[in-house]
């Protein structure tokens, strides 16, 4: 659902207020849809000194890292396409190039296996939340 509805917050508003054409907006969508398989297709690339604007591999991983550090409990590198936010609100990290971290989380040998089992997980009661 995350697709769906982040999607249809951001490119709808654009097309609609910024006045943009269908082609204006599939062109920021195809860059949005590019950055996002690359940070999930296991390269150790950071787009030097772009990497403070956009997102990249290298910082995306520590998003999916089992273990977060102490002082980033809630979690780290929420920026799905540009990073600038995490920087601005001191959510980055990147301690190293995290090839050889193990990624995770807990107990997730008992998350539920099925779609809807695991579309309803953060809304039952008694599930798991901090």
């Amino acid at each position: 659902m995350e697709p769906v509805v982040y999607n249809s917050l951001l490119y709808i508003p654009i097309a609609v207020i910024g006045g943009y054409n269908v082609q204006d907006v599939s062109i920021v969508y195809f860059f949005s849809i590019v950055i996002g398989h690359l940070n999930h297709a296991n390269l150790g690339w950071n787009y030097g000194p772009l990497k403070y604007i956009f997102n990249n591999p290298k910082m995306h991983i520590w998003h999916h890292v089992k273990e977060l550090p102490e002082h980033k409990k809630y979690g780290v590198n929420y920026g799905l396409t540009l990073s600038i936010w995490d920087y601005i609100f001191n959510t980055h990290h990147i301690p190293h190039d995290g090839r050889d971290i193990e990624l995770g989380f807990d107990d997730e040998e008992d998350f539920p296996k099925t779609f809807v089992k695991q579309t309803m997980y953060p809304i039952k009661p008694g599930s798991k939340k901090e």
